[in-house]
């Protein structure tokens, strides 16, 4: 693998990220550290790897990130105002680095990175014992390789520093190629995997990234290569990593779906689903925002429903009418509540325009994985974990590859037992093209607000026909705030690097510009 040598400015990343962020997330626990006082003991570097954690989870509980990130594909859909139409067409003037989606992640994915460098370079020279001080590094390259996985679906080929500085000093620095990115990330990986204790072991935090997380992050990135190359063998390595998951009889389903989220159930925390998840608290800094920013409701406090909600975002209403009337997935959804003694109750028929003929505030349904009915509104801490990694996701990356390589009797067994958990009949055998198609429905209903269905969508180049006919049949049903889309995504698309960024780093150079599909026409 190529290595650069250079220096990246996390200071100058830092004053970026804060001045470009919206709410206090970047300022949210895990606590703070000051990375020019810390590493002369082995406590300080456990407070530094705390802080890599906390960067981290700022950036992927960004609600700029998560809510934008849907909204880009079927499954999203924006509550706003008449005023913020634009909002359901992420597509418009995508060219344009000055208004680039994602600015909030390039920033904070490289205070992530250099807080993991930080680690790393001061952590050589702590005396302590070698197996803990190496613990420490891998669950920091573990996020460091989670946050380059996202940067490279994004942006393509990014820088790569190999150290941490805290100067404005030596700004200019080059990107790596996309496959020299997936070699980091894959080294990044392979180490931890060497070192990591499996979830469960004595005087191990559940919390912490452990061996499982690091598999199941690689059959995720061993997906990804494999659809994005046709490439069989890498179709064999998700294969391989999904089995160490599944093979570790660490994970399990959740046998009710309605119990993975901590709205419905108060030990939905780091369940035997989860593999990996950003950790909340009912605490000062410690609230998980995307509570009240993916609302159904105007600016109000429900009892019983925690905190206040705005209404910026939900499902998309088409996606929520394409499950079947026996999926207990549509629990999640909040389509009902009562409020001052009057009800409200959400129509689809009302097309999204509120206040509807039942007096629903909004134009979605709510989507209550992101809610927190545990704390008391007063507190007005919502504290509801958010999964990164879940145990359902291995097994529809398996059957996916199982599938993809001719195993269709295998691919099938996984995929039901996904299907069935929410309370649906198994789903017969089908030819494998079919087989593909259901696998990736099943990600739509099971993943909807979890920020992961635009890199699925992307990766197997579904996004852009799924998208067009969204957003036709939107128009054409005069559906709230839609609008013909403007840019049809390819698989090959990359977002334009933040104007900011670019002028700040002059070695950088930008995304081309993307083209439309020329085999789906716009109007």
């Amino acid at each position: 693998m190529k290595q650069l040598k250079y220096i990246l400015s996390g200071l100058a990343l830092c004053i970026l990220f804060i001045f470009n962020s919206c709410t206090d997330l970047t300022e949210t626990p895990y606590t703070f550290i000051d990375p020019g006082s810390f590493y002369k003991n082995e406590e300080q570097l456990n407070a530094g790897l705390t802080n890599v954690y906390k960067n981290f989870r700022s950036m992927m509980s960004d609600y700029t990130y998560t809510m934008r990130i849907e909204e880009c594909t079927e499954l999203g859909q924006p509550c706003q105002t008449k005023e913020n139409g634009h909002y359901i067409n992420c597509w418009y003037d995508i060219n344009n680095a000055s208004s680039s989606t994602f600015s909030n992640v390039w920033k904070a994915a490289y205070v992530t990175i250099n807080s993991t460098n930080t680690v790393l370079a001061r952590g050589e020279n702590v005396t302590m014992n070698d197996d803990s001080k190496a613990a420490i590094f891998a669950q920091a390259r573990f996020l460091r390789a989670y946050t380059y996985f996202i940067l490279v679906r994004l942006y393509g080929g990014v820088p790569i520093p190999e150290t941490f500085t805290s100067s404005l000093d030596g700004l200019e620095i080059p990107r790596e190629s996309v496959e020299t990115v997936y070699d980091y990330i894959i080294t990044d990986l392979e180490y931890c995997e060497s070192i990591l204790p499996t979830r469960g072991t004595s005087s191990y935090e559940v919390w912490r990234v452990s061996k499982g997380a690091v598999q199941a992050l690689f059959s995720e990135v061993y997906l990804t290569l494999a659809s994005m190359e046709d490439n069989n063998s890498y179709y064999q390595k998700c294969i391989d990593y999904s089995e160490k998951v599944i093979k570790s009889d660490i994970y399990d389903l959740v046998e009710e779906y309605t119990d993975l989220w901590y709205a419905f159930n108060a030990n939905a925390k780091n369940n035997k689903e989860s593999i990996f998840e950003l950790q909340f608290s009912a605490e000062a800094n410690q609230a998980n925002w995307c509570h009240q920013m993916f609302g159904f409701a105007n600016s109000f406090t429900i009892p019983g429903y925690g905190y206040m909600y705005y209404h910026r975002f939900g499902p998309s209403i088409y996606t929520w009418e394409s499950y079947d009337a026996q999926d207990e997935r549509l629990d999640v959804f909040v389509t009902k509540f009562t409020y001052n003694g009057t009800d409200y109750e959400f129509q689809a028929s009302d097309n999204g325009y509120y206040p509807g003929v039942k007096n629903w505030v909004s134009a979605t349904p709510g989507n209550a994985k992101f809610y927190d009915y545990q704390t008391s509104a007063e507190l007005k801490c919502p504290a509801a974990n958010m999964y990164m990694l879940r145990y359902s996701e291995i097994l529809l990356n398996y059957a996916e590859a199982k599938n993809k390589l001719g195993d269709t009797g295998e691919a099938l067994k996984k995929l039901n037992l996904v299907h069935e958990r929410s309370g649906l009949t198994a789903l017969s055998s089908m030819n494998q093209e079919d087989l593909d198609e259901a696998i990736f429905q099943e990600r739509a209903w099971e993943f909807i607000g979890e920020a992961k269905f635009y890199y699925d969508a992307l990766r197997t180049n579904r996004l852009g026909k799924r998208l067009k006919a969204f957003m036709d049949r939107g128009v054409a049903d005069g559906m709230y705030l839609f609008q013909d889309l403007m840019f049809v995504p390819q698989k090959s698309f990359l977002w334009k690097i933040p104007q900011g960024d670019l002028d700040s780093n002059p070695a950088l150079e930008q995304n081309p510009d993307n083209v439309s599909d020329p085999n789906i026409p716009l109007r």
